[in-house]
């Protein structure tokens, strides 16, 4: 019996003593698991516990039951460790999210930059012509499509474009051009161009020929500048000596491009029958809104070799309409306003061009894109057009239209073949086009 009362009284004591301890224990000690070692402690159980502390979240969102939500957890952990250069752990995480959902863009997209920072250029290009046959109409992913083309070989490009409507103008354009990226120098490019230019109209006709030479330096992985000469020589002779500096810089989402330079003023045979040119400026930002949307909005100011000017205003919106999240169909609007300085030379006389004091309007573009097997893709694209403008006649005059395009393309190993041909009425005249292109890699 003196045994038990001994031992209820040091219980009793030791519960009186944690009592009053108790808040202190709670605000100076904190879990095993919150515990993160500081990194300059180099020794094995300090380099255990801040891997546990880094992939504490990644094992609690692995263990999400339900799909949507691990799928996405698993591409952001993904995209995460790509950010930290922890290729290994992103592609394992990438692999997981597409045993999920293998056509999952976003997850396809992590695992081929994983590949393209890892050195392994084969399998990108692999999962980007995949993504491209299951995704047409992202012209993002064609973009990325092309770099890592252009990052694995040179490439060559042939092209007819010819361009006729009923008031008797036909233009004829071939062009021929090489792309060389250097493999010394990663950041550097060139590109050369040849294209031969014929025109007619109720005047009469008459020919050019330009050659075009662009090197390009990428600063980094959003900025990057590109010098282009393109001297154009007439028939007689004659010469501009077109060039054009383009840079382009930006973050993510939003981008800002400069264009300035000289090229060649041919609004119709006359204009190149004397060679005249124009100076120009332009400004482009562009970038995106959210996943489906884009927006571009730009201006150009421009001074012509005969003393008048004019400005350009366009603001075009990007949309894709989605279906169980495949883009279905892209929405294109355009709106635009142009205006030359004057009408009439300062001798009073007409230019040997049209010339609009206030020309503006809106173009909708609707487009439908489907693949056909592994190689084959086709689409159609239909546009409605609404313009109103003034020139020497000071009544405000309307005109709209109506166009339809249908194109289709091929690709194979080591390039592609692309032919589009379009029809578009409009008030005053009926305008008919047709292009061929192919590209290849040597």
């Amino acid at each position: 019996m003196p045994i038990m009362v001994t031992m209820r009284r040091i219980v009793f004591i030791s519960l009186i003593i944690v009592g009053i301890l108790s808040p202190y224990l709670v605000a100076h000690c904190q879990p095993f698991d919150l515990i993160t070692p500081e990194e300059s402690l180099d020794d094995s159980l300090a380099t255990e516990l801040r891997d546990i502390h880094n992939i504490e979240r990644d094992i609690g969102i692995e263990k999400l039951t339900q799909k949507p939500k691990k799928l996405e957890a698993l591409i952001e952990i993904g995209e995460l460790r790509m950010d930290q250069a922890r290729l290994e752990e992103a592609q394992r995480f990438f692999e997981m999210a597409l045993e999920i959902q293998p056509d999952n863009s976003r997850a396809n997209e992590g695992l081929a930059m994983v590949y393209y920072r890892s050195g392994r250029f084969g399998k990108t290009k692999e999962i980007y012509d995949r993504l491209t046959r299951l995704y047409p109409l992202s012209e993002r992913l064609r973009e990325n499509v092309e770099k890592v083309r252009s990052r694995l070989n040179s490439q060559g490009e042939v092209g007819l474009r010819i361009h006729e409507d009923n008031r008797g103008i036909t233009e004829i354009i071939s062009s021929l051009e090489a792309y060389y990226p250097s493999f010394t120098y990663p950041k550097l490019s060139a590109r050369f161009r040849l294209e031969t230019w014929n025109f007619e109209d109720l005047v009469g006709k008459t020919n050019s020929r330009v050659l075009a030479s662009t090197f390009e330096y990428i600063l980094s992985h959003r900025s990057r500048t590109a010098l282009t000469f393109a001297p154009e020589t007439f028939a007689g002779q004659k010469a501009v000596n077109a060039y054009n500096l383009h840079t382009v810089t930006g973050n993510d989402n939003m981008h800002f491009a400069v264009f300035t330079g000289r090229q060649s003023f041919k609004e119709n045979v006359n204009t190149a029958r004397l060679a005249m040119w124009e100076n120009y400026t332009t400004l482009v930002l562009f970038g995106e809104i959210n996943e489906r949307a884009r927006i571009t909005q730009s201006c150009m100011s421009t001074e012509i070799s005969d003393g008048n000017s004019r400005r350009r205003f366009d603001t075009e919106v990007l949309y894709f309409i989605h279906r169980h999240g495949v883009p279905l169909l892209s929405t294109t609007l355009k709106f635009y306003q142009a205006n030359y300085e004057r009408q009439k030379d300062l001798n009073g006389n007409i230019y040997p061009y049209w010339t609009p004091g206030d020309f503006k309007g809106g173009e909708l573009t609707l487009s439908w894109e489907r693949s056909v097997g592994a190689n084959w893709w086709w689409g159609v694209e239909t546009n409605f057009i609404i313009n109103q403008f003034r020139d020497t006649n000071p009544i405000t005059q309307r005109e709209t239209g109506a166009g339809l395009m249908f194109h289709a393309s091929y690709r194979f190993e080591t390039g592609r073949i692309h032919g589009e041909i379009g029809d578009t009425i409009r008030d005053y005249y009926r305008e008919r086009r047709l292009g061929l292109y192919g590209s290849f890699d040597f």
